[in-house]
């Protein structure tokens, strides 16, 4: 189960595993260095190393900062070998803070472009030892050292340094106080475990019940680039750590442009859960944000508590404030609530619980609201108690049977577009409302499924359930001479239960009917349908080729029923009949075949495959009369190269299209030696021997004599894509006609993203469809017309479902902080821009800013005029990230880029 992440993570424990290492009692301390051990009889029992004996080196005292005019090559950066370093010894070297100009080709490699450097952890012994502390010695070593018999006192002087493992302590004084089990290290204490570093001066433990204390703490943890400091430190007998006065940032040493600051921090590690008093989130100093208690997790374990508060402005509902809560009721299900407080709306609560099984895995989600706003309270459909809830499950009943649910009702239309939710659904024009059963036979599968919808839109025409649909498709496990016997059945009642009446639109005018009131004719019936499709085929391949005959039979039978005003609306001009039982059959005869050509080729010095792969297609599928079939679920596709190579132009089971036509495709390949395709040309056309007669309903009768049904040849289809490199890479896909005058449809894309910087992105794109065949809500009718509604109409919409745009989005840095961000998507057909914004982003080791100024059509279903709901807006969207905390702003213009500009969720996974 996934796992929440709290807003503040602060990796304090980390701090302090350092401390462990006073806890070993040390009874005699000898001069020089000492090795400590348990005895047999539970004592301790040390000795003097002996000094002929290879010592670990003895770590370097931070070094004072000098001023200096000498070149940077001639020092070296304390505690990293290797490394070059000015004269002057840079600033905050006791935090192990390495400049930028100091680092190792392969250190700045790993420090992003807007960092000045970075804290690298110095070489020393036992860093990465990983044995068991309870197996290890304590070595000691100092200048020099006594015991004193009588106090019982051991003292170590002058560059004191204890080791166990990989913890190390470093002081100038060190004393063991035998009768009280006390040892105090005084003096420039540098405590150390991997990737983690604690500065003081003064260190007290009780060895016995491993109880400490370190007055005025400095801390740094490497890996996670944080660093902080707290006036007292202590590691109470229980190992619950207390802070007082302790605080936290991922800024530079010397910049605190964000600081998280608590009064009082305990952090329980066997808990695996911390918790803050008084905390205060300052920026440069000044507080901005502050909470009495603050409960939060020190490691991955998942934890109850608050989450990212979230601050919003729209205009449909005004400011907005989330502040979710996070529920880990157990380690196998959990619960979010995300209460949100709108200005103008008032308080929407909406929660989720999730849970996971053995077999099983599923979200359960809710929302209520009792609405303020009042702009719908005449509009049809609208309630001002809002609510939503829905269920997504899917549970393994056993390995071969699978039970799923996807569930989602809502109050009213228009919930999705006035509310926003963070239960991750589907907020389309028709959410899903369905429940399925699938077993996994050998061979073959088999589903039971029920399919309904909810309305989320007004424009649309109420779509087809099925309830419910079965379906079976497989494969004979036997395969005499070669030969595959396949099958495919499915049975499937739909219904619908069409919406009648007048709409009245937000300002209480009646409009006229529901667009539902316009389905005439078969447009309105219902019925089962059954389907049935054996095929059998021969595959025949081999290295240089492949040819595939296939022949299937088509069996579809129908039992219809039709409304009264379906009956007396069925257009008998057009031969339009209503026929309650009938059925069809049609066979399909295919041969797929094409052969593979290469040769081994060079191009500018570079070694390449090159291929030539022609492909030919061959179909028959004999005229069969489907005009009394209704349409369920079928459509026609729009033509391209990959339709060459299809057995039906129609998708769905209600039209199967007669063909006798050849198609003939060649694809060109360019192949580098490690498999990278730099390049890909394919071009194909069909030939037909005959007119093409079943079409969709057509009650206007002019389909059929459509070019599209009575040329010989098709348009010529293109595909191509060339890729330079890993960084930039170029799409076509093109229908031309045979004049070569008039393009049917295409879309080009080029993207240019640097796979050694990714923080450059450039989109440039463009899509033309002009020939698509589509259902007209407002006559209820099939048309290629791309206008809605007739001309001299104030309804009337020229070029509404026409595609011509062209879409241009970038993201470009200016230097290694600030970066340009853009995108200007524009509509030829109906002469306007769709969307448009601007802005920059300023990126640094701690913290990021993104501004952008947009300009957008917003779709509001106000009206049953589409002209009315496209409503330009405008507004000014702000983040503020903190590295280590997490969006403090605007965590909804990181979606927008996602969605806006391609290669961006790329950029941010590859982020420093």
């Amino acid at each position: 189960m996934a796992e929440r992440t709290p807003p503040f993570r602060p990796a304090f424990p980390l701090l302090l595993t350092s401390t462990l290492l006073l806890a070993q009692p040390m009874t005699a301390l000898a001069n020089g260095q000492v090795q400590c051990r348990a005895g047999t009889d539970g004592s301790w029992v040390c000795s003097s190393l002996e000094t002929s004996a290879k010592l670990p080196p003895r770590p370097q005292p931070p070094a004072p900062v000098v001023h200096s005019s000498k070149s940077p090559a001639a020092q070296q950066s304390a505690g990293v070998p290797g490394v070059p370093a000015p004269s002057a010894v840079p600033a905050h070297t006791e935090l192990d803070w390495v400049p930028r100009d100091q680092l190792t080709p392969e250190q700045q490699a790993g420090v992003a472009a807007y960092c000045s450097g970075t804290y690298v952890e110095p070489e020393r012994s036992g860093r990465d030892d990983q044995t068991p502390f309870a197996e290890l010695p304590i070595s000691a070593v100092a200048d020099s050292s006594s015991f004193d018999q009588d106090s019982r006192i051991g003292t170590l002087e002058g560059d004191v340094v204890l080791r166990q493992g990989r913890l190390q302590a470093q002081s100038d004084h060190a004393s063991f106080d035998q009768n009280s089990s006390q040892a105090v290290l005084t003096g420039n204490v540098r405590l150390r475990d991997q990737g983690v570093l604690l500065l003081g001066e003064r260190a007290q433990m009780q060895v016995d019940t491993g109880e400490t204390r370190i007055d005025d703490v400095r801390y740094v943890v490497h890996e996670a680039h944080a660093r902080g400091e707290a006036r007292k430190l202590m590691r109470r007998d229980d190992a619950v750590i207390v802070m007082a006065d302790g605080s936290y940032t991922t800024c530079e040493p010397g910049q605190n442009t964000w600081t998280l600051r608590g009064k009082d921090i305990e952090l329980d590690r066997e808990k695996g859960w911390g918790e803050a008093k008084h905390v205060t989130l300052r920026v440069k100093d000044i507080p901005v944000f502050y909470t009495p208690y603050l409960y939060f997790p020190i490691d991955d374990r998942r934890q109850s508590g608050l989450l990212v508060p979230s601050l919003s402005y729209s205009r449909n509902s005004g400011s907005s404030l989330t502040t979710p809560y996070y529920f880990n009721l157990a380690p196998n299900y959990d619960a979010t609530l995300y209460p949100t407080l709108m200005s103008d709306r008032g308080l929407q609560l909406e929660g989720e619980f999730r849970y996971l099984t053995p077999t099983s895995e599923g979200q359960i989600g809710a929302s209520v609201l009792d609405d303020r706003e009042d702009e719908r309270k005449l509009q049809s459909k609208y309630k001002d108690q809002r609510w939503m809830y829905s269920w997504q499950h899917v549970t393994d009943f056993n390995p071969r049977l699978r039970g799923s649910v996807d569930y989602t009702d809502i109050s009213d239309p228009y919930y999705f577009q006035d509310l926003d939710t963070y239960l991750g659904i589907n907020t389309g024009s028709f959410l899903d409302q369905r429940g399925s059963l699938t077993w996994r036979g050998n061979g073959y599968r088999a589903a039971l499924n029920v399919h309904a919808y909810e309305r989320a839109s007004i424009t649309d025409i109420t779509p087809y359930e099925r309830l419910p649909q079965l379906t079976l498709d497989g494969s004979l496990p036997f395969q005499p001479a070669g030969l595959r016997f396949n099958y495919s059945g499915e049975f499937v009642s739909f219904q619908r239960s069409l919406m009648s009446g007048s709409y009245t639109d937000k300002n209480g005018t009646p409009e006229g009917p529901w667009y539902d009131t316009f389905l005439a004719g078969l447009t309105r019936a219902e019925g089962e349908r059954l389907h049935l499709e054996p095929a059998i085929s021969l595959p025949l391949t081999r290295s240089w080729g492949y040819v595939n005959p296939s022949l299937k039979y088509a069996y579809t039978r129908y039992h219809l029923s039709l409304d009264d005003r379906g009956k007396t609306t069925l257009n008998t001009a057009a031969n339009e009949r209503f026929v309650r039982n009938q059925s069809r059959g049609v066979p399909v005869f295919s041969v797929d075949s094409g052969l593979y050509f290469d040769r081994a080729t060079e191009l500018f010095g570079n070694s390449y495959t090159q291929t030539l792969e022609p492909r030919l297609f061959y179909l028959y599928v004999p005229e069969e009369d489907q005009n009394d079939i209704p349409v369920f679920d079928t459509s026609e596709g729009g033509f391209s190269y990959a339709a060459l190579w299809r057995d039906n132009r129609f998708s769905g089971r209600d039209r199967i299209g007669d063909a006798n036509q050849v198609s003939l495709g060649l694809t060109h390949r360019w192949i580098e030696a490690n498999g990278f395709e730099r390049q890909r040309l394919s071009a194909g056309q069909a030939f037909y021997g005959r007119d093409r007669k079943v079409t969709m309903p057509d009650l206007s009768g002019t389909f059929a004599q459509r070019s599209d049904y009575t040329d010989s040849s098709s348009p010529y289809a293109f595909e191509y894509q060339y890729r330079f490199n890993q960084d930039w890479r170029f799409s076509l896909d093109l229908v031309q006609e045979r004049s070569l005058g008039n393009t049917r449809s295409g879309s080009a894309m080029w993207h240019y993203q640097p796979e050694s910087d990714p923080r450059k992105i450039v989109n440039l794109g463009y899509r033309y469809r002009n020939d698509t065949l589509r259902f007209d809500t407002a006559s209820g009718r099939w048309t290629y017309n791309p206008d809605f509604g007739t001309p001299g109409s104030p309804d009337y919409i020229p070029n509404y479902y026409k595609i011509d745009q062209h879409d241009f989005s970038f993201m470009w840095p200016l230097n290694p902080q600030w970066s340009l961000i853009g995108r200007w998507q524009h509509d030829y057909g109906r002469n306007r821009t769709l969307e448009a914004f601007g802005g920059f982003e300023y990126d640094s080791c701690c913290w990021k800013l993104r501004v952008i100024n947009r300009y957008w059509i917003d779709y509001d279903e106000t009206s049953l005029n589409p002209r009315r709901n496209d409503d330009p807006d405008r507004g000014i969207f702000l983040q503020i990230v903190f590295k280590g905390l997490g969006n403090v702003a605007g965590s909804g213009l990181e979606n927008l880029l996602g969605e806006s500009i391609p290669g961006f969720t790329e950029r941010e996974k590859n982020a420093f």
